[in-house]
């Protein structure tokens, strides 16, 4: 190699080094764009999700603490008031216990667990209980393994069963709904499964018709740090598989 094909060859090295050093500083600068634009979506919907929450708690508390017992007021006023026909005054009765029990189930519905002092086992039980009683839907839950973790975890889980169960009534067109929660490979596993008529997640997602409950379901899962596959398959029946790392439950 002649003295000038050196000269050649070393500046075409120096210039394809000097290439990759650009390319490789444009590919960390998206990489970390990429980055802050998903931490920045992360923290937005945390606060969303959090913002939520207050929000229910707001709205519970005052059903509890204000309607409630105002209803309870009139009640107890209602069991004292003379009148000619006591009929009318027995259907008044009767329909102010039934809107003072639906504010309690609001409530209760609403509010945080720890605010109601309930364990995650306790309120999807007593829910679960609850739907099972109207009727709307049969809901078979088993716990395999019993997971604790802190209660604002707590609630975003109890949440998106909830999400579960209320799309399973309004849309699947299902008779019975089986809920089981595992423990695997340091992951709560959720998985769930009706005999309803199905959807097809990828189709409802590709034509952004993803209603508020798959939204809330989908939201609740990434800010838990979870993963969720459901079935793809329409007439067959709907099929959730939650992941949840444990270890970030905890933190």
């Amino acid at each position: 190699m002649t003295p000038q094909e050196r000269t050649v060859f070393i500046a075409f090295g120096f210039i394809v080094i000097f290439i990759a050093i650009i390319l490789l500083y444009i590919f960390l600068n998206i990489f970390k764009q990429h980055r802050l634009f998903r931490q920045l979506q992360l923290d937005k919907l945390n606060a969303e999700i959090n913002a939520s929450e207050l929000e229910r708690n707001n709205i519970a508390t005052e059903l509890h603490n204000e309607i409630g017992p105002y209803l309870s007021s009139v009640k107890m006023r209602l069991d004292v008031l003379q009148t000619n026909n006591p009929e009318h005054l027995v259907s008044c009765i009767e329909a102010l216990d039934k809107c003072v029990s639906q504010v309690r189930g609001m409530a209760k519905i609403l509010a945080p667990l720890s605010v109601m002092d309930l364990s995650f086992q306790d309120a999807i039980n007593n829910y679960i209980h609850t739907v099972n009683y109207s009727g709307q839907l049969k809901i078979i839950f088993t716990e395999i393994d019993i997971v604790q973790f802190p209660a604002e975890q707590n609630n975003q889980v109890y949440r998106m069963l909830q999400e579960i169960i209320l799309n399973t009534i309004k849309h699947a067109k299902a008779n019975t709904l089986r809920i089981e929660l595992s423990k695997v490979d340091n992951k709560l596993l959720i998985r769930t499964a009706d005999d309803g008529i199905g959807f097809d997640i990828k189709k409802i997602q590709s034509e952004h018709k993803m209603g508020l409950g798959l939204f809330g379901i989908q939201n609740r899962i990434d800010f838990l740090h979870g993963t969720m596959n459901t079935s793809e398959e329409s007439g067959k029946g709907t099929r959730y598989n939650i992941r949840i790392p444990i270890n970030k439950i905890s933190s």
